[in-house]
């Protein structure tokens, strides 16, 4: 096993029955929090009023933000840190789903060091890594999809140049997350489908080019991969069942708490940065989406290329129960099965079906490559990623005719 370093300061109350236990704590985080929402469901759902009851409770005044992006905007983020800065909130909670809970952390961020706007904070700008410290953090995820209840990281998202770059330190990680199944048993399938996409690449990415050092972390990770595999077609025919909504929660989470790479060595997230890219030029693409469109296509380029074949190999074998003599047999038994799984699922589309044409991916590689390049004319995925082998990858994903849903 390589050397690794691990800190997860993230107190998790999971279960309904924690919701008590949750907002006593946040009395330590301060005595006004604002509370951040995206565009209302959860108010619909009566969520909002249920929190806000219990910051009553417990003595917690509030302010509420509503208006958080699928995306989260940069814009909206600066917009909302202003309010708090002249409300003087103390901590934040994150009442949503990924994008509420990325921007709650660059809303802490921006209040803490009183700054006015994110963006040239995030990767690639001239200001990144100079943020000193943030509010505290706590969340209540209504989506099982991103894990940033647990992460230092927050993706954000500018309009304006089409960009989309992440900001991450390690102060940002949230002090308390209370994981409710009950508040995900009205989530579309979409939604759904979109958060276990997202879920899977979280470890498909250091699993894949991350080598062979750390047989624990293969075992978790695929743990991981086994359970969403097998609850996203359980919910699909039962999607109020709240013990599924608990399962594929909880997985969302372990996807990258950060032992899923624990003893490996470290490696690129280039579906991500791929993806962001995408994303920076179509806000309105779901990220969990974008990653589904990307991952045949992904695949097939690593395996054309003789790259990852011993590790897509052994997917094939732990995740299929397929072992065949020659290794890149089994690598591409691994590529069809997950292409079924995806295809079931209705999530196998083509870029082009969300509005992104061939015209722009010369722009995206460009983007990707100018943001997650680290200063080279690529990127990596067990050996050079040109802006080449990049518009191949999103040519590829022009071959995936969509299945057509049952209903």
């Amino acid at each position: 096993m390589n050397p690794f370093e691990l800190h997860i300061p993230t107190r998790i109350y999971f279960g309904k029955e924690k919701a008590d236990d949750f907002f006593e704590q946040l009395p330590s985080y301060g005595k006004k929090a604002m509370i951040v929402i995206g565009g209302g469901s959860v108010e619909r759902m009566g969520y909002l009023d249920e929190v806000q009851d219990h910051l009553k409770n417990v003595g917690v005044d509030f302010v509420l933000f509503e208006g958080i992006e699928a995306n989260p905007h940069a814009q909206t983020i600066n917009k909302a840190a202003k309010i708090g800065k002249e409300e003087s909130v103390d901590f934040m909670i994150a009442l949503g789903g990924g994008s509420v809970m990325d921007a709650s952390k660059a809303i802490a961020g921006l209040i803490h060091d009183d700054l006015d706007d994110i963006w040239p904070y995030t990767v690639g700008g001239p200001k990144y890594r100079q943020i000193k410290g943030a509010l505290p953090v706590t969340c209540i995820p209504t989506t099982a999809a991103t894990a940033s209840e647990v992460t230092a990281h927050a993706v954000i998202s500018n309009p304006e140049v089409k960009g989309k770059s992440p900001v991450s330190y390690p102060f940002m990680k949230p002090s308390a997350s209370w994981l409710n199944p009950a508040y995900h048993t009205s989530l579309p399938k979409t939604t759904t489908r979109d958060g276990a996409s997202d879920i899977l690449s979280h470890v498909f990415e250091n699993y894949l080019l991350g080598g062979n050092d750390s047989d624990l972390a293969d075992r978790y990770s695929e743990g991981v991969m086994e359970t969403v595999l097998d609850t996203l077609p359980k919910l699909e025919l039962d999607p109020k069942n709240e013990h599924l909504r608990g399962q594929l929660l909880w997985a969302s989470t372990m996807a990258l708490n950060g032992m899923q790479i624990a003893g490996r060595k470290g490696a690129p997230f280039t579906l991500h940065n791929l993806e962001h890219a995408l994303s920076g030029q179509n806000p309105e693409l779901a990220h969990g989406r974008g990653l589904a469109i990307l991952y045949p296509a992904y695949f097939r380029w690593l395996y054309k290329n003789d790259r990852a074949i011993d590790r897509m190999a052994l997917l094939a074998k732990r995740l299929f129960g397929i072992s065949k003599e020659d290794q890149k047999d089994s690598a591409m038994a691994f590529i069809n099965n997950f292409e079924g799984w995806l295809k079931d699922s209705q999530l196998y589309e083509r870029l082009s079906d969300q509005n992104i044409p061939e015209e722009v991916f010369g722009d995206v590689a460009d983007y990707a490559i100018k943001i997650y390049g680290g200063g080279k004319d690529e990127l990596a995925a067990a050996g050079p990623l040109t802006r080449k082998n990049i518009i191949e990858i999103f040519k590829l994903t022009e071959m995936q005719e969509p299945v057509e849903e049952v209903v």
